[in-house]
């Protein structure tokens, strides 16, 4: 009998990625088994480690790991565990190494959480959402009276629009927020409209030091034209447009401080510039049309796009 399994045979016995039996490999956790003739088509782990870790496994949980979570969700890490601790993805806590504690995944918990951000990243914003064109006001925008009376552009449970007023601890209608309390936006929501490059995706839980000065950057560098703001039960989802500012002024948050709510995209400041980079680039594929006009038809029963599918089934086989 073998001493040792393979890559594959631990990744199927732990129940976990190849990468991830690499990553234990390099943590101290397994021991990989020298090869240096490369007599092996794939590397060998010493089979007794292996199964201890299995042995301290049984009883808990199984289900995926934060990374891995991370991984198929196109989220960072710091994302999936902000997460769990807010609620937005259930997970239960279990032993890991010496008095240490990780998290396990479900994977009926997975499948909610995938539902959850694929229903945020694929239905695009509207507009009306976050913009009132009547009153020429944004979601969450920042007003403030001469007497230092602060306020946040908020609607009440029927969808209308008002103020929350910071100091009462209140929400007023729009008029009275305005006529009685002397109300003034703090900044100009309305820039030039930027050239289509795809879209940045972030989600900010509420409740976050950064999301409201992030939003009133928004308005006032990217504005309205180029963002969408959607208000969630736990959180805020936002998209902006690709694209470039020059920093004239300190931006009120620290880059390191954004980065862990990036779902997609990237967001970078180089020599006085912010730059966001969609995730996504535009490409040309040629396909049978018999097979193009398959795929179109399964994409319509999915009611996904041709592009969502195509991208489904690309992840499925990167993968594998």
């Amino acid at each position: 009998m073998n001493e040792w399994y393979t890559q594959k045979e631990v990744a199927e016995k732990l129940a976990v990625s190849k990468a991830t039996v690499y990553h234990y490999a390099k943590q101290g956790k397994i021991r990989k088994i020298a090869d240096p003739h490369r007599l092996h088509r794939e590397a060998r782990y010493y089979k007794e480690e292996v199964d201890r870790i299995a042995m301290e496994r049984e009883g808990h949980p199984t289900g995926m790991r934060p990374s891995e979570v991370a991984k198929q969700l196109g989220l960072s890490v710091q994302s999936v565990y902000k997460y769990i601790k807010d609620g937005t993805i259930q997970a239960v806590e279990v032993p890991f190494g010496d008095e240490r504690t990780t998290y396990v995944i479900s994977d009926e918990a997975f499948e909610k959480a995938k539902e959850y951000f694929q229903s945020s990243e694929s239905d695009r914003v509207r507009r009306s959402e976050f913009y009132d064109s009547t009153n020429d006001i944004a979601l969450f925008q920042y007003f403030q009276s001469s007497d230092s009376i602060a306020a946040r552009v908020m609607k009440d449970e029927e969808h209308n629009w008002g103020f929350y007023l910071l100091e009462y601890q209140k929400w007023v209608e729009y008029k009275e927020g305005i006529e009685k309390y002397g109300l003034e936006p703090c900044y100009e929501i309305h820039k030039d409209t930027l050239d289509y490059k795809g879209y940045v995706h972030i989600q900010v839980s509420k409740g976050e030091d950064i999301l409201y000065p992030f939003i009133d950057f928004l308005y006032e560098s990217w504005g309205i034209e180029n963002v969408g703001i959607r208000e969630q039960e736990q959180s805020v989802y936002i998209s902006m447009k690709a694209g470039e500012t020059s920093l004239l002024n300190s931006i009120p948050f620290s880059l390191d401080q954004m980065l862990p709510f990036i779902q997609e995209g990237t967001i970078e400041i180089v020599e006085g510039l912010l730059i966001v980079r969609s995730a996504y680039r535009k490409t040309n594929l040629e396909l049978p049309i018999k097979m193009l006009d398959k795929v179109k038809e399964l994409a319509e029963q999915e009611n996904i796009t041709l592009s969502q599918w195509v991208e489904r089934a690309i992840n499925k086989v990167l993968s594998s």
